[in-house]
């Protein structure tokens, strides 16, 4: 069967669609339906049935494009490790990264590739539920996520978190490389009355107001849960989706806000005081995500391992990153 037939196989079973899969390698719907035709006749076996207007897997269908996974990898290994060996690190890697992680990785990131002129990044900025970043690997080479963890409560304050929880299952049977784990610290004003702490704990804030995410969302969702726990409600006084602006109401004395430590502008406490949770143990896993072939290539492994070396250099200790410590 033709390597290529299969290709075309797979990505049906990705998009759904022939006009989908058209779209995605570049072809006319006619062209796809003609060698989808074709490798039905290479199988020997009905692949495709028709319902409505759509067309579907058959079982036979289904088997072959699980079987066929493996060569999809093995043959995207073989051009990567080529390349390196005639050293041809050159192309486009396309990466999706969420604003957060965007602000605190891309600008060295891109410093880096700087050292690889061959190799072009081609950013997308995309924000969504951590179940549904698997959604946008079959479009960019690289996809930047996150879900809501909990953490290792005692790390959290010494400032070398680790995620208990797992991945949702949509990130399995994915490539899956964690650049860091980030706990939720309690931002104050510079001249709050909590100003001087290093960390706090639930009874130290339950009075105040607070800015927040908009409801339903992870950080809310953490806020709520924490309060929860004590049989109190948080006070939100505002609520916007971007950090910025959130940060801007807190450093103006409108609020206190639970802020991703890393991602925080605290500019050396100048503008904010982050604060470590002695009784609040979650925060985010930040993770780094492909298709199985698609990281195979070297221009793609290039830029992830750069995405790994920035990520070490922002959050690894002595790195000039915010860190609570004991107090």
């Amino acid at each position: 069967m033709d390597v290529r037939r299969l290709a075309l196989l797979r990505e049906l079973a990705r998009r759904v669609t022939v006009t989908e899969v058209a779209r995605a390698v570049n072809l006319t719907p006619t062209a796809v339906s003609q060698q989808l035709k074709l490798l039905e006749a290479e199988a020997g076996l009905p692949l495709l049935r028709r319902v409505g207007r759509r067309l579907e897997l058959t079982a036979a269908g289904q088997v072959l494009v699980e079987a066929s996974r493996d060569v999809e990898v093995s043959l995207a290994r073989l051009h990567g490790r080529w390349d390196e060996y005639r050293g041809q690190l050159r192309g486009t890697v396309r990466l999706s990264v969420f604003p957060t992680a965007g602000q605190l990785l891309l600008p060295g990131v891109v410093q880096r590739l700087q050292d690889w002129p061959d190799v072009t990044l081609e950013i997308l900025e995309s924000d969504v539920h951590g179940d549904r970043y698997p959604q946008l690997v079959d479009d960019v080479d690289l996809v930047v996520g996150h879900h809501a963890s909990e953490l290792d409560a005692p790390a959290v304050v010494t400032g070398a978190p680790r995620a208990t929880t797992r991945p949702p299952r949509t990130w399995r049977g994915l490539s899956v490389t964690e650049l860091f784990v980030e706990p939720l610290d309690v931002a104050v004003a510079p001249g709050h009355r909590l100003g001087g702490r290093r960390t706090v704990r639930l009874a130290d804030v339950r009075s105040e107001t607070w800015v927040s995410v908009p409801e339903g969302w992870p950080f809310d969702d953490a806020l709520q849960r924490w309060f929860a726990a004590a049989g109190a409600e948080a006070a939100v006084a505002h609520r916007f989706a971007d950090l910025r602006l959130q940060e801007a109401f807190v450093a103006a004395g409108l609020g206190i806000a639970l802020l991703p430590r890393f991602a925080a502008d605290d500019r050396e406490g100048e503008r904010l005081r982050l604060l470590a949770t002695r009784d609040l143990a979650l925060g985010r896993r930040v993770a780094v995500l492909s298709r199985p072939d698609h990281v195979e290539r070297a221009a793609t492994r290039l830029v992830r391992e750069v995405l790994l070396a920035q990520a070490s250099s922002i959050t690894s200790p002595g790195a000039g990153g915010p860190r609570p410590g004991p107090g």
